[in-house]
């Protein structure tokens, strides 16, 4: 299996031509981390929790099990296995650390998928089979990942959204036990830590897959954290803004772009460029769920008397 999938690159290799490779690397860069965020964002402040916190949960949980499978399983990138592969320079740069499984087939699948499963409209699953297939697709066109690398992100996603989905509608039903699912959060991305940190590494191990696999460590804690105190303190309700609600949905990406590509340089001075970005990735999903819905509260339309 793993030498047909890196023949399968190679053969791919000779069909790529640069508008073949422009295509793709745009349609790649959808499923990396400030897009994932926006669309995150942009759904809980146009249409609020149900549909947020359900892909929300199964992204952030995947993110880190991502992480965890790629430390277990320490598959090398295609071009290690087989120098003959030369992947895309600009796709090759953001694809450090272990092939298996994909991350950003994993992260799209999961994103797109949770918001289908909880829309339940045809056109959104259209939608979302379209963007999952393109992504999955640009991995190995551009030489980053290999047909196996990305069926194991899918058979990883989807079974996450549908359990994700169902421990968010039951913390629905039962308010008062939200604590558990908190507390379960916290003991995973903990367990993760640990395994990620201790576990021995080949010699030959990419330096940067630890910091990737902290930063989703730190994801995860942070959209936990934000989901619960929001649906304890701010319940946040996109329905009152009226005509705001557009106004929220810029003005939110705007200040989400400024903290992705600003806020690690205005922390390293203070705590070094790894742990800033270790803090960027759990302030992310507090500002779309918590901070930022807290300032909108001001902007809700008083109820009719």
């Amino acid at each position: 299996m793993n030498a047909l999938g890196l023949e399968f690159l190679k053969r791919l290799q000779e069909w790529r031509t640069p508008a073949i490779e422009e295509f793709f690397l745009q349609v790649t860069r959808s499923g990396e981390g400030f897009w994932l965020l926006a669309i995150a964002g942009t759904v809980f402040w146009l249409f609020g929790a149900r549909l947020a916190y359900r892909m929300g949960f199964a992204l952030a949980t995947g993110d880190l099990l991502t992480g965890a499978l790629k430390s277990t399983f320490c598959v090398a990138r295609p071009w290690v296995r087989d120098p003959s592969i030369v992947p895309v320079p600009e796709a090759q740069y953001g694809a450090f650390g272990y092939s298996f499984p994909s991350g950003h087939a994993t992260n799209v699948t999961l994103l797109g998928g949770g918001l289908a499963a909880a829309a339940r409209k045809w056109w959104v699953w259209a939608l979302a089979i379209l963007w999952i297939a393109l992504v999955a697709a640009s991995r190995p066109v551009l030489g980053v990942h290999t047909p196996v690398d990305v069926a194991g992100a899918l058979l990883l996603a989807i079974p996450l959204i549908w359990g994700m989905g169902r421990i968010y509608d039951w913390t629905e039903r039962n308010p008062d036990k939200r604590w558990a699912v908190l507390a379960g959060a916290v003991g995973v991305a903990l367990a993760a830590w640990a395994f990620v940190r201790f576990k021995p590494l080949p010699p030959d191990a990419d330096p940067n897959f630890s910091k990737d696999a902290f930063r989703a460590v730190w994801g995860m804690l942070g959209f936990f954290v934000g989901w619960y105190v929001e649906r304890k303190h701010v319940r946040f309700d996109p329905a009152k803004l009226g005509g705001y609600r557009v106004v929220a949905v810029a003005v939110g990406v705007l200040v989400l772009a400024l903290m992705v590509d600003h806020l690690p340089r205005l922390l390293a001075p203070f705590l070094g460029l790894e742990i800033a970005s270790y803090v960027l990735a759990a302030a992310n999903p507090l500002w779309i769920f918590v901070v930022w819905p807290f300032l909108l509260k001001g902007l809700e339309k008083p109820a009719p008397r």
